[in-house]
């Protein structure tokens, strides 16, 4: 038994008729669906080629729609699947195209219409650079553009009457417009003018199709729930000084839940429309939503009105379980983690004040048995517009049974705290990021029961970068890092995006092609300052990436090699930025041998 000793599960999906679900597993060693019947059944494997994204329901229940990665590069395919014979029928396979039924990497939007007639996708085909929404009519095989995009625009959801289909404009992750498209008309009008960047995330259109409840951040700084009338009018429903991630409306469209996000934790609300909202019981306290369902994380009714909950912890693997809101009775549906040890660290959330007065949440993690001051990591997320969430880490586990202590913090631009903590990093990469874990550092540095002289730093996406920037800027702070997939020299950077992702760039990070940017990026760039770098850092890469070059890690390498830097490289073959299942317990045991090494007591 070991911390990798689990089934990851994501992406659940009540089946029409109320008799199973399905969601995303990789109990088979790659990301596949599998069916798992409410009656207590085992869960049945449907294998399809390459690496399953998002696995969903027809409205008939006939047939399955996957999204599937054939090599980790992200080119998504679209398929039905027959759930009974295996039976695959691609929809959309073309090389080096890629195709979404909803926000990329979330679980968010219903690409059928509800007869299941049409299918509603995005796709970067006509132009490498943008998403255009397309439906295609399943019975004819007919197939149209009904939004041409000028950016990254993803379907969201037929009206229930199947003649308007909702669109999203992900322009940022703080920066959200929606648009209908009359579909009988050939017409598109966009419904949302804020002015300002605003997060537009819708939930379910309303029965009468008249307009569709939504989480926005409308004249408010963290995302309430709302409705939105095609007129134009909001109605708010939820409006706690604390995010709402998500939530979802039951087949009848008479029970609403939703999600708040309280440091991570997910507080779950829900009433009938129009009566009055009360906690969800019966569940462990956990993360149950995210915004637009990344990783997962979406809450479903099933046909009956038993809300579908994925639940994460961090004391317990990832599982599925059904509620009763009536009644205020939770049965869990899958057993993840039956193989693993017991005795895991639940976090501290402790804050942290930074040079300009931000407050910057952490969660604490300290090793359940330590004799005298013990070593810390200080594990930076990706995104960076993402979160660290009290959920269950097998690397930070492996961590603390090794005796050394970690620290997520949640640095500015981490998601879950408002948009305007979220959009200080903007064009702000390698400034007010590096001073947060500064004072991050400070901060466990005061902790008797941490050894200050032993730290060590690591991250993966954008925390890779984090890595490389306080190794290079920070070098005083830090004994050892672990970079994973992450970029050393921000033009270079920007200059390899995914096409997809280049129109958000300028006022993301910053424009390569003004001096003053260039020279701003430059200076931040770890790559520019590898001399200045004096720890031990073990740099991973996926071969296949295409978020990040997988030569930004190479040419880091390579320098710190010519400088004398110690410093090593380890390339995964046929691995996209996404963690290999196939070699996840391989890999958190060399990176936490890597910090038991260099963080030993001298």
């Amino acid at each position: 038994m070991g911390w990798t000793d689990f089934e990851w599960l994501e992406g659940a999906d009540p089946s029409p008729d109320g008799t199973a679900v399905v969601y995303v597993g990789d109990a088979s060693g790659r990301p596949q669906p599998w069916v798992l019947p409410l009656d207590g059944g085992p869960a049945r494997l449907v294998e399809v080629p390459g690496s399953i994204r998002r696995c969903l329901w027809r409205p008939d229940g006939a047939r399955l729609l996957v999204v599937s990665d054939p090599d980790g590069g992200e080119d998504h395919r679209l398929a039905e699947v027959d759930p009974v014979t295996g039976t695959v029928e691609w929809l959309a396979a073309e090389d080096g195209v890629r195709c979404e039924v909803g926000p990329p990497h979330g679980h968010t939007g219903r690409p059928y219409s509800a007869d299941g007639a049409l299918l509603a996708y995005a796709s970067n085909a006509r132009d490498r650079e943008v998403f255009d929404v397309r439906v295609r009519d399943l019975r004819t095989g007919d197939d149209r553009i009904v939004l041409e995009g000028d950016d990254r625009y993803v379907p969201m959801g037929f009206s229930p009457d199947s003649g308007l289909l909702l669109v999203l404009r992900l322009h940022q992750n703080t920066e959200q417009d929606l648009f209908v498209c009359d579909l009988a008309a050939g017409t598109t009008r966009r419904l949302t003018h804020d002015g300002v960047p605003t997060k537009n995330q819708p939930v379910a259109w309303l029965p009468d199709s008249s307009g569709f409840h939504l989480c926005t951040t409308r004249g408010r700084d963290f995302l309430g729930l709302a409705v939105l009338s095609l007129t134009g009018e909001l109605t708010w429903t939820a409006t706690p000084e604390s995010d709402v991630d998500g939530a979802a409306l039951s087949p009848d469209g008479t029970r609403l839940a939703w999600g708040v996000n309280e440091d991570g934790y997910t507080r779950l609300r829900w009433a009938e429309v129009g009566g009055a909202a009360r906690d969800v019981e019966g569940l462990p306290t956990g993360t149950a939503v995210t915004e637009f369902g990344l990783g997962g994380q979406v809450l479903r009714f099933t046909p009956s009105g038993e809300l579908l909950v994925q639940l994460s912890r961090p004391d317990a693997a990832t599982d599925l379980f059904l509620v009763d809101l009536p009644a205020g009775r939770a049965r869990r549906l899958t057993d993840a983690g039956a193989g693993l040890p017991g005795g895991m660290v639940v976090p501290e959330v402790v804050r942290v004040t930074s040079d300009d007065g931000e407050s910057v949440p952490v969660l604490l993690y300290r090793p359940p048995t330590a004799d005298g001051p013990v070593p810390l990591v200080v594990t930076v997320h990706g995104g960076p517009e993402f979160q660290a969430r009290p959920t269950f880490d097998p690397w930070v586990q492996e961590l603390l049974a090794r005796g050394i202590a970690v620290a997520a913090p949640n640095i500015r631009g981490s998601s879950g705290y408002g948009m305007r903590y979220q959009r200080l990093i903007y064009r702000d990469w390698g400034g007010g990021d590096l001073a947060d874990l500064a004072a991050v550092v400070r901060h466990v540095r005061g902790l008797d029961w941490v050894d200050g002289d032993r730290l060590g730093v690591h991250g993966a996406s954008y925390g890779g970068f984090a890595v490389f920037a306080c190794l290079a800027l920070l070098p005083d702070l830090w004994r050892a890092g672990v970079s994973e997939c992450g970029s050393s020299d921000l033009i270079s950077d920007i200059r390899s995006f995914p096409p997809t992702w280049r129109k958000r760039a300028v006022e993301w990070i910053g424009d390569p092609d003004d001096p003053a940017d260039a020279a701003r990026l430059t200076a931040r760039s770890p790559l520019a300052n590898a001399d200045r770098v004096t720890a031990p850092v073990l740099i991973m890469h996926g071969e296949n990436d295409t978020r990040v070059n997988p030569e930004e890690s190479e040419r880091m390498y390579r320098r710190l090699r010519e400088l004398g830097k110690p410093a090593e490289l380890v390339l995964h073959p046929g691995v996209g930025h996404e963690v290999d299942r196939g070699s996840f317990a391989t890999t958190v045991d060399l990176m936490a041998s890597w910090f038991e090494e260099h963080l030993a007591q001298r």
